[in-house]
């Protein structure tokens, strides 16, 4: 967010090995049968009851009524009856690497949190690009147990403003001062392996740099939209996602007084003027124009724009004084960044007042989400773990159960989680249970097409051909916990 102001102790701009295996991999069988299971069709939701789905290797060979197959003798066979088989789940936006995530340790803690949330995929919208390159050798050529990385590296950022204090130097950032910088910096990012460029903010000159770079390279743009860019000048210069609702300004977009409050936003920023910068987003929030935000959607989808709601992270910051400092899931972060994150407990009215606000934000976003989800605007689920109180793998959950509050069917929301992401990273033969699509799957104890939360209930995981039972899954969250505990690493929190 560019409001300028400092929310929850986090400036407003910036804003798996999971384990070894004890040396060898598991033991893995030529083939995997799951038998008598209900297979949830993403498609179109239909829910194909007692099937067989037998895999061989890393992907899916037979989708058939049980009984009406033959099943290999060499298959791993697992009696699924009153489960539920969906494709492996997605998350559009975690920062595992970076921000509040040290690759010393994350790699041992937050690898496995995601797979044992049913979690084959996810997109790193920031972090140290060497360490995720890594990772990523390490899970395809099994040696590490974690989901498939698709990476952006260092986050570019504009540079410090003259006077500032020297900042140590951060793998998770990269500041462009000039266009030639700002090109420089595409070009370097795509030859080190990244996957696509993100844009936190950056002036209005360096936004186009990058777009105009990214276009001759052939490489994706992604990230916040800069605070002195419009969400339609985004979408028609190419930006493939906007990240955020609020940290990305769509409300003054939707606003009937967008250029007015626009001028006022800027002024207030110049005079680092927190206050006024509050309420001028709530002016824009109360100010929308049904007409205006029509015209934007429609935009968006003629340019085949996507947006990352992240609604759940927003609602951690309007619950934040109300988290537990006894919550499980810390035990899955050292001991430092778990002490950096304890609320205050005896929080002064301003503290009271900033929950308030961002309530507010959380309210318009998820109205935004709506409106966007009715005009076909085509949504990604993502969690941006690991934010304060926003949990790698967990908060995935919480962020779907978020767009079925915004006006999502439990089917839309778990499209934006299997099905939407691989067409938006233009992954062929995945996010479908389908023959010869890739076998990253989750088995559940429960319907999600009937109720959302039951995507928490994961029973098992087959991750590329490989069946992780629930036993299998707890042992690997109990060793990063154990990790977790043995690492008491000081962890940034800028973002």
């Amino acid at each position: 967010m560019h409001l300028g102001i400092r929310v929850l102790g986090i400036p407003a701009l910036l804003w798996l090995a999971a384990i070894f295996w004890s040396g060898a991999n598991p033991q893995k069988t030529k083939s995997l049968a799951i038998d008598h299971v209900t297979v949830i069709d993403v498609d179109g939701g239909l829910e194909l009851a007692d099937q067989t789905v037998i895999v061989r290797g890393d992907s899916i060979s037979v989708v058939a009524k049980s009984g009406s197959v033959e099943i290999p003798k060499d298959a791993q066979r697992i009696d699924a009856r009153g489960k539920f088989l969906i494709p492996g789940l997605w998350d559009m936006h975690t920062h595992v690497a970076g921000i509040n995530a040290d690759p010393a340790w994350a790699r041992q803690t937050l690898l496995p949190l995601l797979v044992a949330n049913g979690i084959t995929g996810i997109r790193d919208m920031g972090g140290d690009l060497d360490a995720l390159e890594s990772w990523r050798r390490e899970i395809e050529n099994g040696t590490l147990v974690g989901p498939q990385i698709v990476a952006a590296g260092p986050m570019l950022l504009p540079g410090r403003r003259p006077g500032a204090p020297t900042e140590a130097v951060d793998p998770a950032i990269l500041r462009v001062r000039t266009a030639e910088e700002a090109r420089a910096a595409v070009d370097s990012l795509q030859k080190r392996g990244a996957d696509f460029i993100k844009i936190i903010e950056v002036s209005r000159g360096n936004y186009f740099a990058i777009a105009d770079e990214s276009k001759k390279n052939s490489i994706p743009f992604a990230g916040h939209i800069p605070s002195e860019i419009t969400a339609s000048e985004a979408s028609n210069a190419g930006q493939k996602s906007i990240e955020h609702i609020i940290y990305s300004s769509l409300a003054f977009d939707c606003s009937a007084q967008g250029d007015e409050l626009r001028q006022k936003m800027q002024e207030a920023s110049a005079k680092r003027d927190s206050q006024a910068s509050a309420d001028i987003t709530d002016q824009a929030n109360h100010t929308f124009s049904a007409e205006k935000a029509a015209a934007l959607w429609q935009t968006f989808k003629k340019n085949g724009t996507w947006v990352t709601p992240t609604l759940f992270s927003i609602w951690v910051n309007a619950h934040h004084l109300e988290m537990s400092p006894d919550d499980p899931q810390l035990a899955y972060l050292p001991a430092s960044l778990r002490k950096q994150w304890t609320p205050a407990k005896n929080p002064a009215k301003d503290d009271r007042d900033t929950e308030a606000w961002w309530q507010r934000q959380f309210e318009n976003d998820r109205k935004l989400t709506g409106e966007m989800n009715r005009a076909g605007v085509r949504l990604l689920a993502g969690s941006d773990s690991l934010d304060r109180y926003d949990f790698a793998g967990t908060s995935l959950h919480r962020e779907l159960q978020m767009l079925v509050s915004a006006g999502l069917t439990p089917l839309e929301a778990l499209q934006t989680a299997t099905l939407n992401p691989t067409e938006f990273l233009v992954l062929a033969k995945s996010g479908r249970i389908s023959p010869g699509y890739l076998a990253d799957l989750v088995l559940l104890d429960g319907d999600p097409t009937a109720d959302i939360a039951n995507t928490i209930k994961v029973a098992a995981v087959v991750l590329r051909g490989r069946f992780l039972s629930r036993e299998e899954l707890d042992a690997m969250l109990a060793k990063a916990r154990a990790a977790a505990a043995a690492m008491p690493t000081t962890s940034g929190d800028a973002k």
